[in-house]
């Protein structure tokens, strides 16, 4: 009895492993009468490696694109303006001596209301704050971080524009919050969660 009692537990651990297992390719939401397919991003890493530039010394198409970017919100780019470029870049090829290398990871203190990005400095942001297209700073820097992470193509260059815009939006229909573009609270909360390694 008690053999057959621990092969019958034996293979219920063995179901429930494999059926728990399972990833799914993407997640699909109803949207109205229509559906909406959203490809799933897993995290390869909670990492993220690459190079800081600054606007003076940047590779010419992260330069051009950083001032398009400020264009576009009305800012002009300054020369000590900083710049990540990832290890994923195609650009990392060209010279990367001009740049600093720097490897960010995400911490989310829920209680706090805070996302600290730890790299070779720390920057903390609150995520009461709330920013939109046109803003530039360390809160847009924080969630360029983390939508990069995600899988997002933004550029992270502190400065809220199109990309970074457009990217919001998809994050925000993909995880059924208010598709406005704007970074609140329940946006951080959802990238906080996302990408912080002791939460996901």
């Amino acid at each position: 009895m008690l053999t057959k009692l621990r092969k019958i537990v034996a293979i219920m651990c063995c179901l429930l492993l494999t059926f728990t297992s399972v990833a799914f390719a993407d997640t699909s939401k109803e949207k109205g009468g229509s559906k909406e397919t959203v490809p799933e991003k897993n995290l390869d890493s909670f990492t993220l490696s690459g190079y800081i530039y600054t606007y003076e010394n940047a590779p010419q198409e992260i330069r051009d694109e950083h001032k398009q970017n400020c264009e576009e919100i009305n800012i002009d780019p300054k020369p000590d303006d900083e710049i990540f470029v990832p290890e994923s870049a195609n650009l990392m090829n060209e010279d990367n001596s001009k740049g600093v290398y720097a490897s960010y990871t995400v911490s989310y203190n829920i209680g706090a209301k805070t996302i600290t990005i730890m790299s070779n400095e720390y920057l903390t942001i609150s995520t009461t704050k709330v920013i939109r297209k046109g803003n530039s700073g360390k809160e847009v820097k924080a969630a360029q971080i983390m939508l990069t992470l995600l899988g997002y193509n933004v550029g992270i260059d502190s400065s809220f524009g199109s990309k970074t815009y457009n990217a919001v939006v998809s994050f925000q229909k993909k995880y059924g919050l208010s598709a406005d573009g704007i970074i609140g609270p329940a946006t951080w909360d959802k990238l906080g969660r996302l990408t912080d390694p002791t939460l996901s």
